[in-house]
């Protein structure tokens, strides 16, 4: 489920082990959410009651899930770029996705290594 996804993002973001790292944020297949939110309301969920956007809309339930991963973190300079809406079955959103991708992980090893700027 989506809780225990955020549970799961929550403990390995905030992993000692993971100090100082990249993360990226994909939340796969846009396609079923884009279906589901037709028939089901956020709202109704539990542990998502605190959903105040309007019912059946695609854009706000994205936007509301990718803030509770953003919740999730304890360090607050999460970089967007960094966060992936996709559909793995959409080959050129996933191309996309994954030239960014690169050239994120690229461009922060670049940095963290003293030949691009500075941190």
């Amino acid at each position: 489920t989506l809780f225990r996804s955020l549970d799961l993002f929550r403990s390995v973001c905030n992993n000692r082990a993971f100090a100082n790292t990249s993360i990226m944020l994909f939340l796969n297949k846009k396609d079923i959410f884009a279906e589901k939110i037709l028939y089901s309301d956020i709202a109704a969920q539990r542990p998502f009651s605190d959903y105040a956007g309007p019912p059946k809309d695609f854009d706000h339930g994205v936007l509301y899930f990718i803030q509770k991963f953003k919740d999730c973190l304890i360090e607050e300079d999460f970089n967007d770029s960094f966060i992936h809406v996709t559909c793995a079955t959409d080959t050129n959103n996933m191309e996309f996705v994954l030239d960014s991708t690169r050239t994120i992980i690229m461009t922060d090893n670049l940095v963290r290594s003293g030949f691009l700027g500075s941190e």
